[in-house]
């Protein structure tokens, strides 16, 4: 009896031996044949996110900003940098698109809804099923492993729970809940010069449910939700190299014909 108990011991943990030496190779390889269709496909964001994951050194441990080592006098400072980005900087602008909106709203009136646009079950469970993992929670501390390992009744209460926010046009206040993690721009940054709050952007973690409600709206709405053609940041597959493109080929364009062009650019406070 004993012998087996040992014998069995023996074959189990050879087993999660080979088992861990698996994992490294396909790890290794996965992350190859990533950094390989990154370069086929030109995608050099993808490429160089790639391989600053996996050979990047960590980053430094920073605890000096402003000139500053008090982490509750950091966080005000950060608290005071970062709410600039969400308030108006022109009281006159700001006042001219609420007024705007108001005319605008109004007078509008909305297509109405059929029920090809109501959530079910399994657009709520797709959306679950597809969102990545190993990500930050949020305030709440429930990440999306929580949802994707949960009871499959939790897909038809949410679907239901949202249906009843479309229609009586209400979301609660927790869903626009996040909190905001400082991310340092360049990696450089923290070894060439003492480090400011200028120096970093700005990220929101906010609750993963209501992740889940704006992939269904996009899924359900995403005919109606559009953008210009000249905004080339928060958009998929667009940033500022297509940009400085569109420029590039503007100037061009006036340059070859023998005119002059004068670049001027504004900011956003002049809006």
């Amino acid at each position: 009896m004993v012998l087996s108990i040992f014998d069995s011991y023996r074959k189990t943990k050879a087993a999660y031996r080979a088992e861990l030496r698996s994992r490294q190779r396909s790890e290794e390889l996965f992350y190859t044949n990533e950094l390989h269709e990154a370069l086929l496909k030109k995608q050099r964001p993808l490429f160089w996110k790639c391989w600053n994951s996996k050979f990047e050194a960590k980053n430094k441990v920073i605890s000096i900003v402003d000139g500053i080592t008090d982490p509750k006098i950091i966080a005000d400072h950060f608290i005071s940098h970062f709410s600039k980005a969400c308030s108006n900087n022109l009281a006159v602008g700001a006042a001219r698109l609420k007024m705007k909106y108001e005319q605008m709203r109004a007078s509008y009136c909305g297509q109405s809804i059929s029920e090809s646009f109501c959530f079910d079950a399994e657009l709520v469970e797709n959306v679950i099923t597809s969102m990545k993992r190993d990500k930050a929670a949020g305030l709440d501390g429930i990440t999306a492993e929580h949802l994707q390992y949960s009871h499959d009744i939790l897909s038809v209460v949410w679907s239901k729970l949202f249906n009843m926010m479309i229609s009586i046009s209400y979301v609660p206040a927790s869903f626009g809940q996040s909190y905001t993690v400082p991310l340092l721009k360049s990696s450089n940054s923290a070894y060439s010069k003492s480090i400011i709050v200028n120096d970093f952007r700005g990220i929101s973690i906010s609750p993963v449910i209501s992740k889940v409600l704006e992939h269904c709206i996009l899924d359900r709405y995403a005919r109606y939700l559009w953008t210009s053609d000249n905004q080339f940041g928060f958009k998929k597959e667009h940033g500022c190299s297509h940009a400085i493109y569109t420029l590039r080929c503007v100037v061009d364009s006036y340059l070859a014909s023998g005119s002059t062009i004068n670049v001027r650019f504004r900011s956003h406070e002049s809006f």
